[in-house]
């Protein structure tokens, strides 16, 4: 009874742990940071940080809660690491971890974390995050979705052969004045992560993008890598 009990908990335990999550750097300053993927047992340092292609998988052993570290700094005054609280859930499978540029905490980032599984976030899409205080609509071809402000991810999957096409973003509130216009390229089998950001150029825009392409043969093959490695230990 008591054996059965103990694989009962230790099975709880096992369930609760967050799947291993690839991580994304906003820009090369981040991805210069050292940096560790901490749990309640266990911190893993984060390598291969770019802000255009995704590190692999952290397989971090132990439970949450998990924090983000700075590990090339020294503790703050009170004698805790210099760290962040990362908002991983036990429900979502294919977490991506994204570190945005955050001033005003110690670490000078900020966690965002987003279902990047490709059955959701499937090839040929364009998924939208919205990081403007502003509903934006975003049309391409004959296509138009509306991106809320407040980071909820909005999919859009033109279907067909690569080709190019026209993009065209404005605000929800006067969709006639068009904020950003440009010809992109659709590919089939690739996904493109895209943030819409305020402008920081006036001769630009009001609004930027921040397009993170991923194709398919690519992710294949960092996929095979991985379970070739058998991703990177954590140390206890």
């Amino acid at each position: 009874m008591h054996r059965f009990v103990s694989l009962f908990f230790l099975l709880i335990a096992m369930s609760l742990h967050a799947a291993p999550p690839r991580v994304l750097a906003w820009d090369e300053e981040i991805a210069s940071k050292k940096l560790a993927l901490v749990s309640s047992t266990a911190q893993l340092e984060i390598t291969g940080m770019h802000p255009s292609k995704r590190t692999f998988a952290l397989r971090l052993k132990g439970a949450g809660p998990y924090f983000v570290r700075v590990i090339d700094q020294a503790p703050a005054a009170d004698g805790k690491p210099i760290q962040i609280q990362v908002p991983l859930t036990d429900e979502m499978k294919h977490p991506l971890i994204l570190l945005m540029p955050d001033a005003k905490h110690p670490t000078g980032i900020r966690p965002l974390v987003i279902n990047d599984d490709v059955k959701g976030f499937a090839w040929g899409s364009y998924r939208f995050l919205n990081a403007t205080p502003k509903d934006i609509v975003v049309q391409m071809e004959q296509k138009a979705v509306k991106v809320p402000a407040g980071w909820k991810a909005v999919d859009l999957n033109l279907g067909g052969e690569t080709r190019g096409i026209g993009a065209r973003v404005a605000l929800a509130e006067s969709i006639e004045k068009v904020l950003y216009s440009a010809v992109w390229e659709y590919d089939a089998n690739a996904r493109t992560l895209c943030i819409i950001v305020p402008g920081t150029d006036p001769r630009l825009g009001p609004i930027a993008f921040k397009a993170v392409p991923e194709d398919k043969i690519g992710y294949e093959l960092d996929t095979k890598e991985e379970k070739k490695a058998n991703g990177a230990e954590a140390v206890p």
